[in-house]
């Protein structure tokens, strides 16, 4: 399960380079009845490893498949300089001690939107583990940094994350096709003052 078109983002009309998170000196632990999300370490580098080589959750993220698990030390450090830059955080999810996937917020120009990505590894698909782990992602951007916007975006043949957006409350947007590889898109949001009355009443 993924939900990261990694391309798309770079074309959304509102989001440009620059772009800062409100400052923060970690990355913030988070908590559900099944889940912790906490900063990613190089203990998780084997398990992003065996995501990313999983070709058919690579193409739904829009990720290229890493060569070899060398690969992993340059997405931690890259995950890690995009928090110390303020242009992202990224949690890893852990489910009884064990790690199942990450979940990111990426931040817009005026850090007050960001943009909701999440990849699951498969055996943990189907489950309600990322629609779990997405609810307090939100959560925490919209009652906790206090943002007015959260944004998403997947692949139209992605039909397990689309039903997670769905269920969270996010609109659709736009259609569109990703140039980098012809697959068609389907782009959300979600506004505070619908997202927190829906958590709300989901509690």
């Amino acid at each position: 399960m993924a939900l990261s078109r990694r391309f798309c983002h770079r074309r959304c009309i509102w989001r440009r380079p620059g772009s800062k998170m409100p400052p923060m000196k970690a990355v913030p632990r988070l908590t559900t009845p099944r889940l912790v999300l906490r900063a990613p370490s190089e203990r998780d580098i084997p398990a992003w490893f065996a995501r990313a080589t999983d070709v058919e959750s690579a193409s739904l993220a829009g990720d290229p498949v890493p060569d070899d698990i060398s690969a992993g030390a340059r997405w931690l450090a890259l995950s890690r300089q995009r928090f110390a830059d303020g242009k992202a955080i990224q949690w890893s999810i852990d489910r009884a001690s064990e790690v199942i996937g990450t979940i990111t917020l990426s931040f817009a120009t005026d850090a007050k939107a960001a943009a909701l990505g999440f990849v699951l590894a498969r055996a943990h698909w189907g489950q309600g583990l990322g629609s779990e782990a997405a609810r307090e992602v939100v959560r925490y951007a919209f009652e906790t940094l206090a943002l007015e916007q959260v944004t998403a975006e997947a692949v139209t043949r992605n039909v397990a994350s689309l039903r997670i957006l769905a269920k969270l409350g996010f609109k659709h947007i736009e259609s569109f096709i990703d140039e980098s590889d012809g697959e068609h898109c389907q782009r959300f949001a979600l506004d505070a003052d619908i997202g927190t009355s829906l958590l709300a009443s989901q509690t």
